[in-house]
């Protein structure tokens, strides 16, 4: 069972969060087929994922990838798209050393048989990734930006370095690329049984090589 105290610094940092960015947040601690996993909230478009106690088992298992860079490392990039009334601009911040890196999607989801994806780019919502190191900053005193070198994986924004136990809530945010969000499962937990109903759609996730 999901301890209340994960459950309500959860909740509390998902509000202040919804105060920056254009989401809404669910906290969950079982999975729809009533499967229970740690607590987390993910947004309303999964792009977001906070956690406590567990974060998703896909970053775990590539722990060796992530390194900690500063917010310096990574290149401001501008994103135009035209609305009806002009157009809107969107800020990423892209990490150059994964330019065309290839990758098995089975590394970032939850699927039986894999494939080879390539993306020629990986960038992150400039406006999470501030309001993400500004709030844990400002509620537990420090923020760490820490990033896998190897495969387009959510950046995670943590209260301390690599190595050592974050306090309160840490948070992923998921990776772009080439004009769509290159999903990670940020379930804290997931069963294949589960994840298996959406195998198919993972395969829009991506561009296959």
């Amino acid at each position: 069972m999901a301890d209340s105290r994960d459950i309500a610094e959860i909740r509390a940092v998902a509000k202040e969060l919804s105060g920056f960015l254009p989401h809404c947040f669910e906290v969950i601690t079982a999975l729809a087929d009533g499967t229970p996993i740690p607590a987390e909230a993910l947004s309303e478009d999964h792009t977001i994922g906070l956690y406590r106690s567990a974060i998703p088992r896909k970053m775990r298992e590539s722990m060796g990838g992530f390194r900690e860079v500063e917010v310096a490392d990574l290149v401001p990039q501008v994103a135009l798209a035209r609305t009806p009334t002009g157009a809107q601009a969107s800020v990423f911040l892209e990490y150059p050393g994964l330019r065309d890196v290839r990758f098995r999607a089975d590394r970032l989801q939850y699927l039986e048989e894999g494939w080879w994806a390539v993306t020629s780019e990986v960038k992150y919502p400039a406006l999470a990734v501030l309001a993400a190191l500004h709030l844990l900053k400002q509620r537990y005193g420090a923020a760490r930006l820490c990033l896998n070198v190897e495969l387009p994986m959510p950046i995670w924004v943590r209260s301390a370095p690599l190595g050592q136990e974050a306090q309160g809530v840490e948070v992923a945010i998921q990776a772009h690329g080439e004009g769509r969000v290159l999903f990670t499962n940020i379930h804290s937990e997931c069963t294949m049984e589960y994840a298996a109903q959406f195998a198919e759609a993972a395969r829009g996730y991506y561009r296959t090589s």
